[in-house]
């Protein structure tokens, strides 16, 4: 039976007559006890069109894999029905019988322990729900993981007098980034005749550097083996918003 979102529905019998606006619980007992399923007319509608239908039967092979994980399958389970009552530890069998009166589904919410912990409820829904929440919660790490993302910025080693302004730009950049969480690399390379002169330029640069990080630290620097690269990393400020 599909997941309907609507708390009333109309609803029509398998001949086509109009049975008029019900709360979609009723609908749902409605379909059960003549062993029908709900189907959609016309979702779109206000309240939504659903009429009713011989129930699909399923061979063991047609089970829906997603599903059969929220199957109970010891002999008695700790259940609670739709409105949140406890039902203490019953039978799995009555707590289907129950569920099935009520035109829901028993469903396993924690298989591994002895008994298991179960609800009654509506099946489709609350695979919904998990799928759903499970979405949110990848969202959140995906913007957390991105909101601390490391960031690689190309310091100039030029010395002209004209590479100036390139050289404050990446420092207002670097200092933007820290001030919103990311961790900085500043990037220096030499090149040619300037390979002669790293060590003394690196002075220079590291001083640049050092006075013009102000939303931040930095923690490290690293040389490569070639001796004509160097990396100054930068941490935000403990006491910046991240």
């Amino acid at each position: 039976m599909a997941y309907i979102q609507a708390s009333f529905i109309i609803l029509r019998d398998d001949k086509g007559n109009d049975l008029g606006s019900m709360p979609t619980g009723q609908a749902k007992e409605y379909a059960y006890k003549r062993n029908m399923e709900l189907t959609p007319v016309d979702e779109k509608a206000n309240p939504p069109i659903y009429t009713v239908k011989p129930r699909q039967r399923f061979t063991p092979r047609q089970v829906n894999n997603e599903q059969s994980q929220y199957e109970v399958t010891a002999k008695t389970v700790r259940c609670t029905d739709e409105t949140g009552k406890s039902l203490g530890v019953i039978d799995t069998a009555e707590a289907k019988r129950i569920a099935e009166e009520r035109g829901l589904s028993l469903i396993a919410i924690n298989n591994k322990i002895d008994p298991p912990i179960g609800k009654i409820g509506d099946l489709n829904k609350y695979i919904y729900d998990q799928k759903k929440a499970k979405k949110e919660k990848e969202k959140k790490n995906l913007a957390a993981a991105r909101a601390t993302e490391k960031k690689s910025l190309k310091f100039t080693s030029d010395t002209t007098p004209s590479s100036q302004a390139d050289r404050d730009r990446i420092l207002k950049q670097a200092n933007d980034f820290l001030k919103d969480g990311h961790p900085v690399d500043l990037l220096i390379k030499f090149h040619g005749r300037e390979k002669a002169h790293a060590e003394t330029s690196m002075d220079r640069i590291r001083n640049e550097i050092l006075h013009g990080i102000t939303e931040g630290t930095v923690t490290s620097e690293v040389k490569s083996m070639t001796g004509d690269a160097y990396t100054i990393s930068c941490n935000p400020a403990k006491n910046k918003k991240k």
